[in-house]
């Protein structure tokens, strides 16, 4: 008789299936051995923690797993089994059903997360990646994550450091779109640490065709996962084009705490106006939608950082307004120094990927306090640095300039890449003040207002009362020190929406 894998009153589980064992029902009668069906395994079982479902995996006789909710034990759905390679005696399925609950109930019951990166439970942080990274606090726990990307390391971190050594290092530009990657899980950490009030950041990186912005980005993602333009029939790259509705963007997104992902090529997006949709990725929560009966969906959810290319600036089609300024690092450089040298960062991510977030998760984990004196460091640089700055809207990229330093510091901490932190640094501090115009709302409206009225001198009346003519904007006088202006409400009104401005209130109160 073959050896038991499983036994419970008459029933048996072998290599060859499973069986029931029926005793004699008369004196002289003989015991019988029914024949329930195939090998059918469970394996595992475990809450859902999403849904509250319980789930469990049963393996089949070629060793392939289903993962199914635990009503597929019931007779009428175990039968649905058979598509997958599970033989069923359908005369014993009462029996049966009953022989398999028997089973899942004696194993262990483990807690499922959706999600990848950071997430935080009531027991602490765990770090989902390929692999789940757990903290001390989850001894003694069972627990399992799930998520859609190809987070799988491909090649060797030997190959990806050679292609860093001999390709990127030295390089600013690439060096910056290393941490890039890196910074989407650190600030998702910082993030649900509470010590920070953002979740991700976009990384913008805009230029023509020629200068590398999609070689850098797929470096960016290459030290979390898959990187190629195409995914599996199972998981996502981390690679995407912009060419996607607005639902299936979220959908790309949701549950992503911290892996980074490319938006190639904003020229291909559906939207004429991406306000909302930008909005919607940096604060990390998705529209509200109703199902058929008009109940509330779950809204889907993400705290990570995402890497667009574009040939033009990623504001173009949006609003003007400082929200989206804030959470953007939007960089117009040229990153690579040559084909040759695009094309070997091509080269060496498509074949080596997946290494450096796994290394970074236990430092993570393990060693908060580092992490959190590296950030208050980073954080106070810059205070200095930055320290005449007076607009709020620049004070708050103070905290995504050190989450991005932080990133780099760990790097250096953990994998000794020898990444140029003070030029960094000083590069970060040299984009802020070339960009505190472009996140001023109050500037960007005063210097639309100086060019509206030059263009329409003609059509603003002097000496103090509007005068007759066709086209009427208002008043305009010379002062001593200054020209003063009264524009008409409603074409002031006009001005700003022909410019973009969300709100013309807002504009006036800055």
């Amino acid at each position: 008789m073959d050896e038991a894998l499983f036994t419970s009153g008459p029933f048996r589980l072998t290599k060859d299936g499973w069986f029931k064992e029926v005793p004699p029902t008369s004196e002289n009668g003989k015991w019988k051995t029914l024949i329930l069906g195939g090998f059918i395994n469970i394996t595992e079982r475990f809450v859902d923690t999403g849904t509250g479902k319980q789930r469990i995996i049963l393996e089949n006789g070629h060793g392939n797993t289903v993962i199914r909710d635990a009503d597929i034990l019931s007779t009428q759905k175990l039968p649905s089994l058979m598509a997958y390679g599970f033989n069923i005696n359908q005369k014993y399925i009462n029996d049966l059903g009953y022989a398999l609950q028997l089973q899942q109930s004696q194993l262990p019951m483990s807690e499922l997360y959706q999600g990848s990166g950071v997430i935080k439970t009531k027991k602490g942080i765990m770090i989902s990646l390929d692999d789940l990274y757990l903290s001390d606090s989850y001894r003694d726990s069972n627990v399992l994550s799930e998520h859609n990307y190809d987070l799988k390391p491909v090649g060797t971190y030997e190959a990806w450091k050679k292609m860093f050594d001999d390709e990127v290092k030295g390089n600013l530009m690439l060096e910056m779109t290393v941490t890039m990657g890196v910074s989407a899980l650190v600030t998702s950490y910082l993030y649900h640490q509470d010590w920070i009030d953002f979740s991700g950041i976009i990384y913008s990186l805009k230029g023509q065709s020629s200068t590398g912005k999609t070689s850098a980005a797929m470096l960016s993602i290459s030290v979390a996962g898959n990187p190629n333009r195409k995914s599996n029939d199972e998981t996502y790259s981390l690679f995407k084009g912009w060419n996607a509705t607005h639902n299936a963007l979220e959908s790309y997104i949701s549950n992503n705490m911290g892996i980074p992902v490319t938006f190639d090529e904003l020229s291909t997006a559906r939207f004429n106006d991406m306000t909302g949709l930008l909005y919607s990725l940096v604060e990390g929560s998705g529209r509200q939608r109703a199902n058929i009966n008009g109940d509330a969906k779950q809204t889907k959810n993400w705290a990570t950082s995402i890497i667009s290319t574009s040939e033009y600036s990623i504001f173009q089609k949006s609003a003007k307004n400082d929200g989206l300024r804030v959470r953007t690092i939007e960089l117009d450089e040229t990153f690579t120094t040559s084909s040759d040298n695009a094309e070997a960062l091509k080269l060496g991510v498509r074949r080596n990927y997946g290494h450096i977030l796994p290394a970074i998760a236990p430092f993570l984990l393990n060693e908060s306090h580092v992490v959190e004196s590296m950030f208050l460091d980073n954080r106070k640089h810059f205070k200095n640095a930055l320290n005449e700055e007076c607009q709020n809207t620049g004070i708050r990229m103070i905290d995504r300039y050190a989450a991005f330093m932080t990133a780099a510091d760990i790097l250096n901490e953990v994998l000794k890449l020898s990444i140029s932190v003070e030029d960094m640094k000083q590069y970060l501090i040299s984009y802020h003040h070339d960009t505190v115009s472009e996140r001023s709302l109050a500037d960007k409206a005063i210097e639309i207002i100086v060019q509206f009225v030059a263009q329409n001198r003609g059509k603003f009346s002097e000496n103090g009362k509007l005068a007759n003519m066709l086209e009427n904007y208002g008043l305009i006088a010379l002062k001593e020190d200054h020209v003063e202006v009264k524009i008409i409400a409603s074409v002031f009104k006009d001005m700003l929406k022909d410019n973009d401005f969300e709100d013309e209130k807002m504009s006036l109160m800055r």
